[in-house]
C-alpha cells in the first residue's frame, strides 16, 4: 500500500459547505452488531449491515457539532483519529433523562451523523463513541437553555467515511431499522 496523495483538491462553488449537523441515528436496541460495512472505490461506505434500531435524535440548527482530530507519534510511527460529537439536546424531561443515563452507561455506541449538507458520516466505525463528558440543566432564567450537554470520543486507525445515500439513509443498512421520530 502506498502513502501517497493521488489527488488534489478545487476550491470549487460556495456551497454544501455549512456547518453544524442536523440530525444524529444512534444504533441501540438488545443486542445491536455492525457486522460488515461495504465502501466503494472512492471509500465511501455503500451498506452497512447489523442488527438493531437505529434512533432518531433531531437537533436544534446550530447546537451541535462533528469535529475530527488526528493526534500523531512521530516516534511509533502511529496516527490515531479522533472523532467527537458535541450534542445539545433540549426539553430536559423523562424521555431526555433517560436517552442520556442509557448512553452514558454503554461502553461504546454506533450512530450515523447527518450534516446540514445533507451528508451522512459513520465515526467510530471501527471501536465506536463514549460518552465521555456532559451535563443536564434546567437553566436560570426564562430564556436560558433547558436540556443537556454531550460530548463522545472516539479513537480510530482511519479518518471517518462518508455514507453514500442514494435514496435514504435506510437503504443503506440490512438488519438494521430505523425507528421514525
Amino acid at each position: 500500500m502506498g502513502c501517497y496523495i493521488e489527488n488534489g483538491l478545487t476550491l470549487g462553488c460556495r456551497d454544501a459547505a455549512i456547518g453544524g449537523i442536523k440530525a444524529i441515528y444512534i444504533l441501540g436496541g438488545s443486542g445491536y452488531t455492525v457486522d460488515s460495512i461495504t465502501t466503494d472505490a472512492d471509500d465511501q461506505i455503500t451498506a452497512i449491515s447489523g442488527t438493531g434500531t437505529m434512533y432518531k435524535f433531531e437537533l436544534v440548527k446550530g447546537s451541535s457539532s462533528f469535529e475530527e482530530t488526528i493526534s500523531v507519534n512521530a516516534t511509533s510511527a502511529t496516527v490515531v483519529y479522533q472523532p467527537t460529537l458535541t450534542l445539545n439536546l433540549t426539553k430536559f424531561d423523562n424521555a431526555l433523562r433517560k436517552a442520556w443515563y442509557e448512553l452514558t452507561k454503554q461502553q461504546e455506541f454506533f450512530c450515523v451523523v447527518e450534516d446540514n449538507n445533507g451528508r451522512y458520516w459513520f465515526p467510530g466505525e471501527v471501536n465506536g463513541l463514549t460518552i465521555t463528558d456532559g451535563s443536564v440543566f434546567t437553566g436560570a432564567a426564562y430564556t436560558d437553555a433547558n436540556g443537556s450537554t454531550m460530548t463522545a470520543t472516539g479513537g480510530e486507525p482511519a479518518a471517518t467515511r462518508e455514507i453514500e445515500v442514494a435514496t435514504t439513509i435506510d437503504a443503506v443498512f440490512s438488519g438494521i431499522t430505523f425507528d421514525a421520530v
